[in-house]
């Protein structure tokens, strides 16, 4: 019995490396993305970066893509935004969704995301992207 449970727990574990090991995270300075010239040969991931201005004094473009394994259910602070953990890399990512950005329905646990963003510190310290474009069922842009 115990050689059954020990074979279903390394199973289970197997199957969660599998699903949680896929994904992308890559950063690029907005210090690059300043000129026609520098975004002509700046990744097409950093796109949505281009329109918006970063908030920091030191902004970074980040994307990544993964799987949704956290979804805040409730607005605590009612300024309309959500936040979702995204793991890529067996490394989970924090992704900031501002009102704007436009998510119906929200993504369920286990939804493969792809979003790109500013990377900036959030309210409790942690890197968080905060989301210029976020894109459920996986990687577009590329």
């Amino acid at each position: 019995m115990l050689l059954v449970l020990v074979l279903a727990l390394a199973a289970l574990a197997v199957a969660a490396l599998i699903l949680l090991r896929p994904g992308v995270y890559e950063t690029y300075p907005h210090a690059k993305l300043m000129t026609p010239a520098q975004r002509a040969k700046a990744p097409a991931w950093t796109r949505p970066c281009w329109k918006t201005v970063p908030l920091r004094s030191e902004p970074t473009c980040a994307h990544t893509s993964g799987r949704v394994v956290w979804v805040q259910r409730k607005d605590g602070d009612g300024d309309g935004d959500r936040h979702f953990i995204i793991v890529s890399h067996l490394d989970g990512r924090i992704v900031k969704a501002q009102r704007q950005v436009h998510l119906a329905p929200v993504p369920k646990i286990g939804t493969r995301i792809d979003a790109v963003g500013w990377l900036m510190t959030g309210a409790h310290g942690h890197d968080e992207i905060d989301a210029q474009r976020l894109v459920p069922g996986g990687p577009s842009g590329r």
